[in-house]
């Protein structure tokens, strides 16, 4: 995710912090929010455009009720503008001091789904429902989250109350097409969804929404080829719309980064890759290990299953290795840098990465073993060598053709590395990039991989899951069969959708079912498929 400017990270951290510490103190809530509004001011860096517009250029400070307004007016752009973090801490201050507002409950109820957290947004939009009952917006977005959560019947009726009060509404009548799904009734999702894209007034956002949704129904009805037309039309409306604010944020597409580090490490001096830069005895855990690969080979699975362990904590998609020192894989002087890291700078980079890990845990780490999945921190390995080589590298298989299959099929929020996933060929070439650089760093990084097969997990849970167990110095815990109970529901990843069902071997071998479709890119994967012994 894209973060705000430097002040504007404090500024909203502080706001976090003072939604948590003064829950029931709404006095002292209103008194640091505003301190912390004023110095947004002052600086010119938090809220200026809001701030400016409302003071008018009179330079006076805003009482506490402009102080509320200011922040939900700022949280709502936020989050249209993507930046779901800094808007929920702005939301959730508006919400300390003015608990009762109708439009920061729906606006924080919208980013608390987007964000997958359905039962935070259930509760936003149960009480901006109490507030306006009439409201169509909350009912809507009811029925949706009652329709992600499988509750199918709740989903139809609250779908078709919103319909009553304004007809046409696409959040319900989505709701009511995932229903019909969910009920096995493949047709009528598709006869319902075919209308609603028939209509020109269709926004581009809505359109996205309705294309995934009949692509899926498509493929329950076993209509590959429908279902592979609607997942690329989905996908090429996504990639129009992000293409320009995905150049502006990025300076290197993901793809070529990763091609780019495998030219460079084709010819790297192995021996300064050996050398460690300090040590990491001073971590606050027992264990440490990074859960990797690419996305949609299996991590979400093993990592859910990991954090029922008594002694395992997770921490998923969270990029606290970047901060760290990831601008040490920028370039070709970064590199050399990094090959000969002196061990004060490796200390100050472990500092950085610590410090995140203990702020996004908010828990004791003593005698845990943690486990930080994010599969493209792939590409980061030399980082993750540097830093941490006492680290178990987790790494997850899956057939290659399935993984680039699902990567081009579910839909993902979009960042500069969802972004490739976007076209079928995109998503080809990505993937044997990280492959190729992985083997390259294993030639070379001192560090202990343990691969984990995505489908001998699903035939075998419990041996492999034990093998892992055993790999990170954990004994055997019954509770890590209980990772669909977990998700619960709330979805972060298109994986916990799936995950609730609890294990499946459904998602195995669908590429089979579009093979035709993947022939353009099966020349890109075959190397693969053989490099990972799956058969043809």
């Amino acid at each position: 995710m894209t973060m705000a400017p430097a002040t504007s990270q404090s500024a909203t951290a502080a706001l976090a912090a003072i939604a948590k510490r003064h829950q029931d103190d709404p006095v002292a809530a209103r008194a640091a929010a505003h301190a912390v509004l004023a110095a947004g001011v002052e600086q010119k860096a938090l809220f200026e455009n809001v701030v400016q517009a409302m003071t008018a250029g009179r330079g006076v400070p805003l009482n506490i009720t402009d102080t509320a307004a200011v922040l939900r007016s700022y949280g709502g752009q936020l989050g249209r503008r993507g930046l779901i973090v800094e808007a929920v801490a702005a939301l959730d201050v508006a919400l300390v001091i003015e608990p009762d507002v109708f439009s920061a409950l729906n606006d924080a109820g919208t980013i608390s789904f987007m964000q997958g957290d359905l039962a935070t947004a259930r509760r936003r939009y149960e009480a901006a429902h109490a507030l306006q009952p009439d409201a169509v917006d909350p009912i809507a977005s009811l029925a949706a989250i009652a329709a992600r959560q499988g509750r199918s019947t709740d989903a139809r009726r609250l779908g078709l109350r919103a319909l009553a009060i304004a007809p046409a509404v696409v959040t319900a009548e989505l709701a009511i097409a995932r229903a019909d799904l969910a009920e096995h009734d493949a047709a009528a999702s598709v006869a319902r969804l075919t209308a609603m894209l028939g209509r020109t007034s269709l926004s581009v956002q809505n359109r996205v929404a309705a294309l995934d949704l009949r692509a899926d129904a498509h493929d329950a009805a076993d209509d590959a080829t429908a279902a592979f037309a609607d997942y690329a039309a989905r996908n090429a409306l996504l990639e129009r719309g992000n293409a320009q604010r995905v150049a502006a944020e990025i300076r290197e597409r993901r793809v070529v980064q990763a091609e780019r580090l495998g030219r460079w490490f084709a010819t790297a001096a192995p021996a300064p890759w050996r050398e460690p830069a300090g040590d990491d005895s001073a971590r606050p855990v027992s264990g440490h290990a990074f859960l990797l690969s690419f996305p949609r080979s299996g991590t979400t699975l093993l990592e859910k299953a990991l954090a029922g362990h008594r002694r395992v904590v997770t921490m998923e998609e969270v990029d606290h290795l970047a901060a760290a020192g990831g601008h040490w894989l920028d370039g070709n002087t970064g590199l050399t840098q990094l090959a000969t890291l002196s061990a004060a700078d490796a200390n100050a980079a472990r500092a950085r990465y610590w410090a995140g890990v203990r702020n996004t845990i908010g828990a004791a780490l003593d005698d845990r073993i943690l486990v930080d999945k994010l599969p493209l921190h792939s590409v980061a390995l030399p980082l993750i060598a540097k830093l941490f080589p006492d680290a178990v590298i987790l790494f997850a298989v899956r057939d290659p053709r399935d993984v680039v299959l699902s990567c081009f099929r579910r839909r993902f929020q979009i960042n500069a590395a969802m972004f490739e996933f976007l076209t079928l060929a995109g998503a080809a070439r990505y993937y044997a990039a990280v492959m190729a650089l992985v083997q390259q760093y294993r030639a070379i990084l001192p560090l202990r991989f343990v691969n984990v097969r995505h489908e001998a997990m699903v035939a075998d849970f419990d041996g492999v899951v034990g093998t892992v167990l055993t790999a990170l110095g954990a004994d055997w815990d019954p509770a890590v069969r209980d990772f669909a109970a977990r998700i619960g529901g709330n979805f972060r990843t298109p994986s916990d959708v799936q995950l609730t069902r609890g294990l499946s071997d459904a998602g195995i071998g669908q590429w089979r079912r579009f093979a035709t479709v993947l022939a353009p890119v099966a020349p890109v994967l075959a190397p693969w498929v053989d490099h990972f012994g799956y058969e043809g």
